[in-house]
């Protein structure tokens, strides 16, 4: 077995070459498109549909702005709590002190 496995090796050892050709040069075929992830086509470039996103991304980016400058606390969450001193009885649902409760008899 060990022998069946060490055959190929050596042949490949003995085949092969011991000087390496410098002036060759490794061809990319890459074909001039830019990066691809396995063999996809490239996606065209059409003027009115790059045109429309740009526009998105201008209307995105400006309402993300808008409302940091505007109103921030509903980005982040953080609302501003009220002065409870400035509640007014009547809001707490406190009786006037001058209310007498009705009979229930």
């Amino acid at each position: 077995m060990l022998i069946s496995r060490a055959l190929p090796v050596l042949r490949n050892t003995l085949l092969k070459s011991n000087t390496k050709n410098i002036a060759r040069v490794p061809v990319r075929n890459s074909g001039g498109v830019g990066v691809r992830y396995r063999n996809s086509t490239p996606i065209p470039e059409i003027p009115s549909i790059e045109r429309a996103t740009d526009a998105c991304y201008i209307i995105f980016w400006w309402w993300v702005c808008y409302k940091f400058m505007t109103s921030y606390d509903h980005l982040i969450g953080e609302y501003p709590y009220p002065d409870p001193l400035a509640w007014t009885d009547e809001e707490l649902g406190v009786p006037p002190d001058d209310y007498e409760p009705p009979n229930r008899n």
